[in-house]
């Protein structure tokens, strides 16, 4: 069997990660797998280490614009003509286009779609009803060219359900393997040196995400002067970088909490620092899985998050929030001071059983 795996873009974050995961774990299992992405050096040197081909694709780009999909369509028809495959497994909204020119190709692989977050059709999504409408219209026509439509939580699929974007789809979750993470004192001296801060009696406040609309990042730094009263040895924390840093910066800045909270750059495999964390804390807008989510588990890491996507299926409804809403926000955050934390769940986000499912999906 012939597996092409595609995601829009080859950079650092959760989905290029699970990407990665699935091609090693489908290389190993003896299966010739290739990868497909547009722009990005991240997952192309992941790949380069473990020896699995790749492919760039030139017109497949994270982009609101017709005429470069309408290209990608002919471009993926174009390369599977040359080099057939069997399965044609498409990640991200861009990427789909690909499940069209994977139909009109001569050998017409079957298609799978794992949708990793309902993004602009996400109900907390900015307001912009004319663009969810052509959105929704052009994932509906596009699910046409789909054999198999994956979620990887079940709250996405309830809310597609819901706007019925389907009436199919199926749940696999995300999987990990299991992280290798730094003693806490050494995670926190890396920090302590290179932000040139005393970490000693602090409470470090965490979060691991690209800083972008999607993960709401401004919500844990306008609420911060409320946990300060609550903690008053708080610190807060970001590890990551993405279109809104600067306007993050200025916030930080505005609200004078230069010396109480921090934006640190991405690094690769940045979950090695999680036991830094005495709490982590992720406020998205909205979410697939996350994977960094998933590696609070591992690490044992106390974490809250906002109720969107399946953040509730990986921690549990005792410590999620209401979206945007402080007060809920400080209810469980003073919760999470005073609980004890389970991690019994991180057996379900085995990668072991994400590529036992995904392999039952391929040969079906």
């Amino acid at each position: 069997m012939k597996v092409l795996i595609v995601i829009t873009q080859g950079k650092i974050g959760g989905a290029s990660n699970s990407v990665f995961l699935l091609a090693k774990g489908l290389k190993k299992k003896g299966i010739k797998v290739k990868v497909g992405f547009g722009e990005g050096d991240y997952l192309k040197e992941k790949l380069k280490k473990e020896k699995i081909p790749f492919v760039n694709f030139k017109w497949l780009k994270r982009t609101h614009n017709p005429l470069f999909n309408l290209l990608f369509i002919f471009e993926i028809k174009k390369f599977l003509e040359k080099e057939p495959f069997d399965v044609c497994h498409f990640n991200s909204t861009n990427a789909l286009f690909g499940a069209l020119g994977a139909k009109i190709s001569k050998g017409r692989p079957k298609t799978i779609f794992t949708v990793r977050g309902l993004s602009i059709l996400d109900p907390h999504y900015r307001k912009n009803f004319f663009l969810k409408i052509i959105y929704w219209l052009v994932f509906r026509f596009l699910f046409l060219f789909v054999n198999h439509i994956v979620f990887v939580s079940k709250q996405n699929l309830k809310d597609a359900q819901k706007i019925k974007l389907t009436n199919k789809g199926i749940v696999i979750y995300n999987g990990i393997l299991e992280p290798q993470f730094l003693e806490r004192e050494v995670a926190r001296k890396f920090f302590e040196e290179k932000l040139n801060i005393d970490l000693e009696e602090k409470f470090l406040i965490g979060s691991i995400g690209r800083l972008d609309y999607s993960k709401n990042y401004d919500f844990l730094i306008k609420v911060f002067s409320e946990i300060l009263k609550i903690k008053e040895n708080a610190v807060g924390l970001i590890i990551g970088n993405g279109p809104e840093r600067k306007k993050l910066e200025r916030l930080i800045e505005k609200l004078n909490l230069k010396e109480k909270f921090f934006l640190f750059q991405e690094i690769p495999e940045a979950s090695q620092y999680l036991k830094a964390f005495d709490l982590f804390v992720l406020p998205s807008r909205y979410e697939g899985l996350s994977l960094s989510l998933i590696e609070t588990l591992f690490a044992q890491v106390p974490t809250i998050a906002s109720n969107v996507g399946g953040n509730k299926e990986i921690i549990g409804n005792e410590f999620v929030f209401s979206f945007n809403n402080k007060e809920s926000f400080l209810k469980i955050f003073q919760k999470a001071l005073n609980s004890k934390f389970e991690f019994q769940k991180r057996k379900f986000f085995s990668f072991g059983r994400c590529l036992k499912e995904y392999l039952k999906l391929y040969f079906q």
